[in-house]
């Protein structure tokens, strides 16, 4: 017995609502709404939203990462990094993002 596992139509509705429960897992994870309105300049929020959408489009549409590119509206190149991105090493950045970001503006 052969089984063929197939891409299944991207259905907008759909896809909107599973993206958008990334989206917000995603928020969640990062301390919430309140947390992020501590910050004054979230400039990447919207790259969150598209690596939402890679992750939505390759787990549950089984798209490929040229697929997900001309979808996006990324390079295929910048899909491979977000599909390939390690999670203990985000979760390790989320964790201590505080920490981070005092760094940083020490060196500036």
């Amino acid at each position: 017995m052969v089984v063929l596992i197939t891409s299944k139509p991207v259905e907008e509705d759909e896809l909107e609502q599973l993206v958008g429960r990334v989206f917000f897992k995603a928020i969640d994870l990062l301390g919430g709404l309140h947390r992020l309105a501590e910050y004054r300049t979230l400039t990447w929020l919207p790259s969150l939203a598209r690596a939402a959408f890679a992750i939505v489009l390759r787990e549950e549409y089984l798209k490929t990462e040229e697929e997900i590119a001309e979808i996006v509206g990324l390079t295929r190149n910048t899909v491979r990094n977000i599909l390939r991105a390690d999670p203990n090493a985000a979760m390790f950045k989320i964790e201590h993002m505080d920490e981070l970001s005092q760094k940083k503006r020490k060196k500036s």
